[in-house]
């Protein structure tokens, strides 16, 4: 594949055709390098990218070294862009034409993919780590080929800057309507950063009743209000579970969404939730825990996994399109591609106050009020 066959070039060789790239060579480590610009293969399209938002998981490469992350890689798979070449065979998609990117590339013939979860086809390559059968370069970088599979079409009323929040809107859309989905019914969301939001969000869109939402964060919190939560519980004053369940009547919540990673939120879960109730793991909990079955086993409840998502993202596309979604609230910052570092050591300050932060691949955003840099 073309997306992992790109190669690092140190001077500009005459006739070379040059991208600008932000390459992850290890923990604190990001480096604004020069590649050689990839070439579509027959059945992909190349992609002039144009805006990249920083995910959670890149943020945790950025902390952390793990083998999902083997670097040197470029990071990144939260994007849109401008379809700028068409390799043989590709007839879905037009040069010019506005998409954003579905960052699984997977094989389409095992048991997973053939019946709709090709999210963990485990053949697959996936933008910018090393989760599946090789490291898979993403999208800090100007320009990336793709199988045209693994695009979206952008409509004309979704600008590309926006479209680059389609990834991240459609995990929070297939974790809220993950479980036994009933409108009317009373949801908590534990975790409000930008995927417990963007989950609020698509829980209105789909017409949830009660939204109870539970975070440390006040201006987070205050956040949450204007997007649509019916009630919020500051964890820093007070109880979550008490607070769920004198707000159901002793009852619980019918579903219980955990939208961070902390350990402490699956047992905070559990006990916010009524009996033949659905918790929701979304965040992504990477600890061992202790707890007695019984907890679960005995009150009947249901423990499911919501990971990232696959044809959500149309369904994502679509609420903005129709605007049941506003996605511009979510966006704190922008930063130009050459400032990708800063903007990650931004993310990475204690009590930093940034939702979602976006990658300008060019520029095109300079003046906008929330440009940084």
């Amino acid at each position: 594949m073309s997306v992992s066959g790109i190669k690092p070039n140190n001077f500009c060789a005459k006739g070379k055709l040059i991208m600008k790239a932000l390459v992850y060579h290890g923990p604190g480590e990001l480096e604004l390098e020069e590649w050689e610009m990839p070439q579509p293969k027959a059945g992909e399209v190349r992609l002039k990218l144009c805006y990249s938002a920083i995910c959670g998981s890149d943020l945790g490469a950025y902390h952390t070294a793990s083998e999902r992350f083997r670097p040197p890689l470029i990071l990144g798979h939260e994007a849109s862009g401008v379809v700028d070449a068409v390799g043989d065979g590709v007839t879905s998609l037009s040069l010019g034409q506005k998409v954003c990117c579905n960052p699984p590339i997977y094989c389409g013939k095992c048991w997973y993919c053939r019946h709709g979860h090709y999210n963990v086809c485990p053949n697959r390559l996936s933008l910018g780590n090393s989760v599946g059968v090789a490291t898979c370069h993403g999208t800090f970088a100007q320009y990336i080929c793709l199988p045209a599979y693994t695009l979206v079409p952008l409509p004309d009323n979704i600008s590309l800057l926006h479209g680059s929040m389609m990834e991240p809107l459609a995990v929070g859309y297939h974790a809220a309507a993950n479980g036994s989905f009933t409108p009317g019914e009373t949801t908590a969301i534990l975790g409000v950063g930008p995927i417990g939001l963007l989950t609020l969000m698509c829980l209105r869109a789909l017409g949830a009743g009660k939204v109870i939402c539970c975070d440390l964060s006040k201006a987070r919190l205050e956040l949450a209000k204007r997007l649509g939560a019916d009630m919020v519980v500051d964890t820093s004053e007070t109880d979550a579970v008490q607070a769920i369940r004198d707000a159901t009547g002793g009852l619980g919540a019918d579903r219980t969404l955990i939208c961070a990673g902390a350990p402490g939120l699956f047992h905070s879960a559990i006990q916010s939730t009524r009996n033949c109730g659905d918790v929701i793991l979304v965040g992504m909990i990477q600890s061992a825990l202790q707890f007695c079955p019984m907890d679960i086993f005995g009150r009947d409840i249901n423990i499911i996994s919501s990971y990232t998502f696959t044809d959500e993202i149309y369904s994502a596309v679509e609420a903005v399109h129709s605007g049941k979604i506003d996605l511009e609230p979510m966006i704190s910052s922008i930063y130009s591609l050459d400032q990708g570092k800063a903007a990650f050591d931004a993310l990475s300050a204690p009590e930093n106050g940034e939702l979602k932060v976006v990658l300008d691949l060019w520029g095109e955003m300079r003046g906008n009020s929330k440009w940084v840099k």
